[in-house]
């Protein structure tokens, strides 16, 4: 049973007459009449997301579990599921309320299957958060994604609400699964970059300091550029950025994230960084009113953790890239050692004093033909 009535409560329709005053009509009765309740109603339409309610009530489905059924149908210890929620930034709900639904199962089920494999609970916390950092950002895509797309000039509120509400289903229905497939190329990816020998088995060391290469390029006048355009524009150029960073990252090379104007990369060899940001910032200068992109590279022994990495080879990396000049490509002396092939051009720099890092000797790298390599292949002059 619900709470409509033909005529709404004052406090719904202030202000509203005509076409507007039909519109809320229709929302507020299409609520009531799939499962809302008035209260619920009124503290949307207090609260100024009247509209997206329909959306709200699509995505959080037809909740029966309480937390703690759901603990049981898991097997998950509660306390791990109670900290992995709090680190992934997921509220945890009153004991009695039932806020999950029957495919929210797999979250502590998948949980407990890992502590039963012998991975340390420590871990899987730091995972947790790593994937409830994405997944915020993902969720938050997704709704403005969708709004921005479909908001039309003239509409009523009942018609944006309906319009929101089925663009969101598929949302509902196919992102777990398809966040689940890029989760496992990109671990698949990670897998073939990644390289294990005897020794780091032995000592238990798959999980400590290894040897990569780290690779920044950063948007020239960035800060500049948002007070002149505005930040609609530097969103545009971030946006743009990401996109090429991930056209050049082949051969083990992975876009570790975008921070603003910059881009991080990393992969096992330096060779493959050198050729990735040299591409990239060929690419960039081939956009109609992109920046110019200056870049840095360093190699050297870091920690993965959670999807990045952290080390001396990521400070110095950085640094490099905000010493070098625009549209060039400076690499730090253990990176040069590194790479014998005779398609490069090289210019020795000298010992340059960074920021924080005291004095390091610094090249400057470019392909000695335009685009001399682009994943693995050699390319005319130009191409």
């Amino acid at each position: 049973m619900n709470d409509r009535s033909d005529e709404l409560p004052d406090d719904l329709t202030t202000g509203l007459d005509g076409d507007r005053l039909d519109a809320r009509r229709a929302l507020v009765h299409e609520l009531l009449d799939t499962g809302s309740d008035l209260a619920e109603v009124r503290t949307a339409n207090a609260e100024n997301r009247l509209p997206l309610l329909p959306v709200e009530r699509t995505l959080r489905g037809a909740p029966t579990l309480t937390t703690p059924e759901l603990i049981t149908r898991s097997g998950v210890d509660p306390e791990l599921f109670e900290r992995i929620l709090q680190v992934a930034g997921i509220a945890i709900p009153e004991q009695h309320v039932q806020a999950w639904e029957e495919r929210d199962v797999a979250l502590p089920a998948m949980i407990a299957a890992f502590v039963r494999a012998g991975i340390d609970p420590e871990a899987l916390v730091e995972l947790s958060r790593t994937l409830g950092e994405s997944a915020a950002r993902m969720g938050a895509a997704a709704i403005i994604g969708i709004g921005a797309g479909l908001t039309r000039q003239g509409d009523t509120e009942h018609e944006l609400a309906m319009r929101l509400a089925a663009a969101v289903a598929p949302v509902d229905e196919y992102l777990g699964d398809a966040v689940g497939t890029l989760i496992r190329a990109h671990a698949v990816d990670q897998l073939h970059a990644t390289e294990v020998n005897r020794q780091q088995i032995e000592e238990g060391q798959l999980a400590g300091a290894r040897p990569i290469t780290i690779g920044f390029a950063d948007v020239v006048g960035f800060t500049k550029m948002g007070e002149q355009l505005g930040a609609e524009r530097l969103q545009d150029v971030s946006a743009q950025l990401g996109a090429l960073a991930s056209d050049v990252a082949d051969g083990g090379i992975r876009v570790i994230k975008t921070i603003g104007d910059a881009v991080m990369l990393a992969g096992p060899r330096p060779r493959e960084m050198v050729d990735a940001l040299l591409q990239l910032q060929e690419h960039a200068a081939e956009q109609p009113d992109f920046p110019r992109l200056r870049a840095g590279i360093a190699s050297g022994n870091a920690v993965p953790r959670a999807g990045d990495w952290f080390g001396p080879p990521v400070n110095r990396a950085a640094r490099i890239c905000a010493t070098a000049r625009p549209s060039s490509l400076l690499v730090d002396d253990d990176t040069r050692r590194r790479i014998d092939d005779d398609d490069l051009r090289w210019t020795a720099i000298g010992t340059v004093r960074l920021k924080g890092l005291g004095r390091v000797v610094l090249h400057r790298v470019r392909f000695a033909t335009r685009g001399a390599r682009a994943n693995g292949r050699a390319l005319p002059a130009g191409d």
